[in-house]
Parts: C-alpha cells; structure tokens; sequence
C-alpha cells in the first residue's frame, strides 16, 4: 500500500512538472512536447500548386497549414469570415461580392488584397487539376478596388461558397503562380510555413509557425507534422506508441486501439460500393444498357458485407448522399434486394446472359472488398481481370478513363449538390456521363430554392437510384482516432478532422 500510494504522489508530481514545462505525458510514460501535433494521414500531396490541390478526404490537412482560405467552414458545416469578411450575392445569384481581410500578407511579403484573389481564381481555373470542376460557373472575376472583389457566375452555384472555404479559396501570392517551384514551396498567408530541411516528399511534411500570421491565436501548436502512412498497422503502432497523436484507423482494430487508451470518433463520412462510369458503353458495352447496372445492383447482401467487412459500423444504403442530405429518401434504400435470381433474369433480358469481362483496380485501398465482389459479379457471369496498382499512382488511374467500374469509398456530405454533383460535372464523372432527365432536375435545383429545390435533388436522387449509375453497398463510419494528449472535433461527413479543431488536451 506504501508504493502505491508513493507512485500516486509521484505520478502527481510528474503531472504538474509537465504542465508546468508545456508537456504532457501520452499514458504511457512517454513525455511529448504539447506545443506540437503529430498526425497520421493515409494520403500524399502531388502539389503544392493551389490548381492542384483537393478539398476531399484528408487532402486538407496537408495544405491548410500553408494556405488560408477566402471562407472558413465550422464543423458544423457552416461558413464563417477569413480572409474575406463579408460576402453576399446579388438578386440573381450570379454576381457574388467578396470584402477581404486587410493587413494580411503572404509570406513573401506580397500584399493580400483583390487583385490577388482575382489572380488566384483565375489561375484555378486556367488549371487542369482534380477540382477545377469547382469553378465550372465562373465567367469573369473583377477587383473593384484593393479590398472588394466579384466574380461572375455563367449560372447560380449552389457550391461556390463552400468551395471558396476549400481548394477553389485556397490563396497563393500572385508573384509565385506560375511558378514550377510552387509545387513544391508553397506561398501563402496561412498559420504555418513548410519547413523543406526536414520534409521528406512522401514520408513527412513539417510546418512551423508562421511569425506574421493575422490570427495566431486560433492555432495552439507552435509546430504541425503530417506523416503519410498508408499501411494501418503502422499508423495504430505510431499512435499508441506515442509517435502520433492522431490518425484513422479501420474498424478492425478498434476496440484494440481503445483498450490501449486512444480515444475513438466515429464519424459515417461515406458511402462504400461500385461506381459504374461506364453508362455508355465505351469500354464495356454491356454496361450501356440500365439492365446491366440494376442486375449489378442485385448481386450484393449488403448487410452482410457491412458486419464481414466493417464490423457493422455503418447503415445499408443505395444511395450516394448521406442521410442528413435533403436529398436523402428513406425509401429508396429498397430499390435493390439481394436477389442474384432476379438479376440473372435481367441479364438475359439485357442479351448478356453469357457474361462479359471487364478491367478493375486492384490496389491496397480497397482490396478487402475485391473477393466480395467478383463472387458477386461472377454469380451473373461477369468477370473481372484486375489490374494491380500500387497506391502512388492508382488515385489518378482512376480518372484514366481505362476502368469501367471502380470500387470506392466516397464521401456522402450533407450539401445534396455536392452529393449528387459526382454524377454530373464532378471530376468522377470520367466518362462524362450526361442524360437530359437528370440534367434537367439538376439544373431545376440550382436555380430554385426552399421545398421546390429539395424537389428537385429528391427526384435527382431517385433518377440516380434507378437507373443504377452507382451501386452502393452501404454508408460506412470512418474511425478517427487520438492520443490522450490531444483532443478534436471530427466534422460530420468529412474523413480528415480540419487542423483547427485539434487542441492540447487540458
């Protein structure tokens, strides 16, 4: 009882000497400075071009460091002032005016003001990157004077202002667009600059603070590490070991991470399944015909792939938006039962009873889901030969055109633009898909509002459904995870929790 109670007061002791010297231990014995963060993220960024960067997935959180955006979204998906102030639309919502933040400058020196922003977006969308669909509405951008811009749209865009608190307001100095080193040395006005002498392209990125930022204070870490880790088993051995303080890990390994004192965030940010780009028929003629695609939709026990696969952590769904998304009906998640009989029937209806073949990735994302489903399409005779990737380039290979149906893991937002924007001008849409029905309920909905525009997505939603341009299995939770020293505030529906909402536990 004696050394109990003198390794509780030395355990005490040891708490207050860590307070008092800004550290704090991470449960296990290790001590850490608390005025760094160290994070695990299963992504790499191909560049540091503002053109190039991407606003899905865990993309942000290696590029936010260095660039502030024109807006800011809370974590409860709504937007707040940054480098621009104020913002409001005019009564047609095709001339969106922005008033910016004055003081700021990139950390070139370079002043920010209108002439940048014109600068940047214009650049954007000269750019053939993953989300230069993000500013297919722009026409013209104007500086109006050094702190008001406006930008022009071809047709209201129910997206633009969020995209402005992504990628599309993600601000570079003017001075360094254009550049081939911008790929590499970004300029921007954000909280932090990357620090090259000890980043490693692939391995690590490091950020230390950036002494002229305008808003210091909302960033409580004097250092930022980014550690690309693909591979799970290394990111659960990083995070409870203490090498990092958060990262995502998979289902399977939960309840391990939990016993060993990391605190899980379960977060249902997408949904899982087939996308079968395909709709014409170019590479794999069969797939023209919505016989094909719905008889696909027939072969897979969804439920059971979720409690085999993801330990149940999840919800059946047919639907591509998530369930807080307006355009989401209940309803429709019972287009397609399991029923491989009824989908054989269809195949012959279709004139393929024979089968046919077709390419599909192979690469380490996703391979647990690959034996479930080329049981599944073989049960109504469609093989599948699979192209083996490895994960540096199997990200792009998917906009290759090569593939006619991929698996993927997709975030599901609660924008029902957003969510059904995959299927009309979003990058994914490779083969460039188009049907006037759906065009039409889409456009319906980008120029109405209130009950008539969710109307719209719902019939937008149930055209999708029906005829089969996806087939999801089911809407997935993603599990974040941190160390005891670190605390966070997951966004709903978004994979990689924003670098804001981590803070030194108290």
């Amino acid at each position: 009882m004696k050394y109990r109670k003198r390794g509780a007061a030395t355990a005490a002791l040891l708490a207050v000497m860590l307070l008092l010297a800004g550290c704090t231990s991470d449960g296990a014995g290790r001590v850490r400075d608390s005025s760094s963060l160290t994070l695990g993220t299963v992504v790499d960024i191909a560049s540091y071009d503002p053109a190039e960067l991407r606003f899905d997935g865990e993309f942000p959180q290696l590029w936010s460091p260095v660039y502030d955006t024109l807006l800011l979204r809370r974590s409860d998906s709504s937007l707040a002032p940054n480098l621009a102030t104020a913002w409001s639309y005019d009564a047609r919502k095709t001339t969106l005016s922005l008033t910016l933040r004055d003081g700021v400058k990139f950390s070139d020196g370079t002043v920010f003001d209108a002439a940048a922003v014109a600068a940047n977006i214009k650049h954007f969308r000269a750019g053939t990157g993953h989300d230069h669909y993000l500013s297919n509405s722009i026409a013209e951008v104007t500086a109006v004077d050094t702190r008001r811009v406006d930008i022009r749209l071809s047709r209201p865009d129910p997206t633009l202002l969020n995209s402005l608190s992504g990628s599309l307001g993600a601000m570079a100095s003017p001075s360094a667009l254009g550049r081939a080193s911008l790929a590499t040395e970004p300029v921007g006005t954000g909280p932090y600059l990357l620090d090259r002498s000890r980043t490693v392209r692939g391995d690590r990125y490091v950020f230390t603070r950036n002494p002229d930022y305008w808003n210091a204070r909302a960033w409580p870490y004097d250092k930022i590490e980014m550690r690309v880790l693909s591979d799970v088993s290394a990111r659960l051995n990083a995070l409870t070991t203490g090498q990092i303080d958060g990262t995502r890990l998979n289902v399977d390994v939960m309840d391990y991470a939990e016993r060993s004192g990391v605190t899980i965030h379960p977060n249902r940010v997408d949904w899982v399944g087939l996308a079968i780009l395909d709709r014409k028929g170019r590479v794999a003629p069969a797939l023209a015909d919505v016989r094909v695609r719905q008889a696909i939709n027939m072969v897979f026990d969804r439920q059971g792939m979720l409690d085999a696969l993801d330990l149940g952590q999840g919800a059946v769904s047919e639907q591509i938006v998530g369930s807080r998304s307006p355009a989401y009906d209940p309803a429709l998640d019972n287009s397609y039962r399991y029923d491989v009989g009824r989908a054989r029937k269809l195949m012959a209806e279709a004139g393929w009873s024979k089968g046919f073949r077709i390419p599909m990735m192979d690469y380490s994302r996703y391979r647990m889901y690959q034996p479930f489903v080329e049981q599944a399409l073989a049960s109504i005779n469609i093989g599948v030969d699979w192209h083996s990737l490895p994960d540096e380039t199997a990200v792009d290979a998917q906009f290759s055109g090569e593939y006619p149906i991929l698996i993927l893991g997709q975030q599901a937002p609660t924008s029902a633009w957003d969510g059904l924007g995959i299927a009309y001008d979003n990058a994914l849409n490779v083969f460039k898909s188009s049907d006037p029905a759906f065009s039409r309920l889409m456009e319906s909905a980008r120029t109405t509002s209130g009950q008539q525009q969710v109307a719209a997505f719902r019939k937008a939603n149930a055209w999708l459904v029906e005829n089969a341009w996806f087939a999801p299995w089911y809407h997935r939770d993603l599990i974040y995870a941190t160390a005891p020293r670190t605390t966070v505030e997951p966004e709903p529906g978004v994979a990689g929790p924003p670098l804001r909402s981590y803070a030194p536990a108290r």
